[in-house]
């Protein structure tokens, strides 16, 4: 079940990043009144980002509770993980490197979220649904009174409030008993769907973003739980257990190279490709990498500043020895 788990987050990394970097590509300029840009802005645009920060809090959760089963010094470890994804972040953005900023939201995320590892299931539960219905409920000052202080807060509380329901996803073992919420998970799909389509006009909005975001994670969810969806989506696993790497690397493309070659951005068609050529890369790649290391290079740092240790990269001697 461990394993299972562990794939399922990984899936949902994976499609994640995938949905990040047709954004990112995006953000580059292109003509918004195509249909091709329209769906993007709509269906994609931040919905991916409240993907990954709900991964956050989950494996914020997961990564606590394998803490206290080794009886390490989960509280420390946990801090150190947060203060290096800080620096990470830091040094990223010192340099030039634009994903940097994303990381400081993480750490700051994750680093806030320690409070709630310790508070009970239930309260974590009505706390999001209290945020949700603030959220809705001040949908129409989001487009409004874009100025007022009220709204300012709505989308960073938003953002959090996907970290505290990873948390509860966590705190529950959630993804340990997958089939035993099958009903509930399809439930919640059928009413995300008709939300989703209630809200898919107000693109730029908090609300938006927070049920089209859950809709692509109960979908995707659900997938995960037939053998043939596991194995129609199994190129993302190590797609998505680089993601901070791959991250890392399509960011500083988009960057330093597209954005100074505008000439190759003139259509949305021309940078869909130019996002479905990254994406495909880093997935052969990713593959290619975790058959000779156990994690991104960018991971590996983290690990290591985290345990405070020199962490072994490579997977075996042998695997080292046939890369030789």
């Amino acid at each position: 079940m461990q394993k299972q788990r562990i794939e399922v987050i990984d899936y949902l990394r994976g499609f994640a990043l995938l949905g990040i970097t047709i954004v990112n590509v995006f953000q580059v300029g292109t003509d918004y009144d195509s249909y091709i840009s329209s769906l993007v802005i709509h269906s994609m645009e931040s919905k991916f980002i409240y993907m990954f920060i709900f991964l956050l809090g989950l494996s914020s959760m997961l990564f606590m509770s394998s803490l206290k089963e080794r009886s390490e010094k989960a509280n420390l470890i946990y801090i150190r993980r947060s203060g290096t994804l800080l620096l990470i972040g830091i040094s990223l953005v010192f340099v030039g490197i634009p994903s940097g900023g994303l990381f400081i939201l993480y750490a700051i995320f994750g680093l806030i979220g320690f409070v709630f590892l310790r508070i009970p299931p239930m309260i974590n539960i009505v706390v999001f649904i209290a945020i949700a219905i603030l959220i809705y409920s001040t949908r129409d000052m989001v487009l409004i009174e874009a100025e007022s202080s009220i709204v300012s807060l709505v989308g960073p509380l938003s953002m959090f409030s996907m970290v505290i329901l990873g948390i509860f996803v966590g705190q529950i073992s959630f993804y340990n008993q997958l089939q035993r919420f099958k009903g509930l998970l399809v439930t919640a799909l059928v009413i995300l769907l008709f939300l989703s389509y209630h809200f898919y006009s107000w693109a730029f909005t908090p609300i938006n973003s927070l049920v089209m975001s859950l809709f692509y994670i109960v979908f995707f969810t659900i997938l995960s739980m037939y053998i043939k969806g596991r194995r129609l989506f199994s190129f993302l696993i190590a797609y998505g257990r680089m993601s901070m790497s791959n991250f890392i690397v399509h960011t500083s493309f988009i960057y330093f190279y597209l954005m100074n070659n505008q000439s190759l951005t003139s259509s949305a068609l021309t940078l869909l490709n130019i996002a479905l050529f990254i994406i495909i890369i880093q997935i052969i790649y990713s593959n290619i990498w975790l058959k000779y290391f156990k994690m991104g290079p960018a991971e590996w740092i983290w690990r290591m500043g985290t345990y405070w240790k020199k962490i072994r990269i490579v997977d075996s001697v042998e695997k080292g020895s046939k890369r030789s």
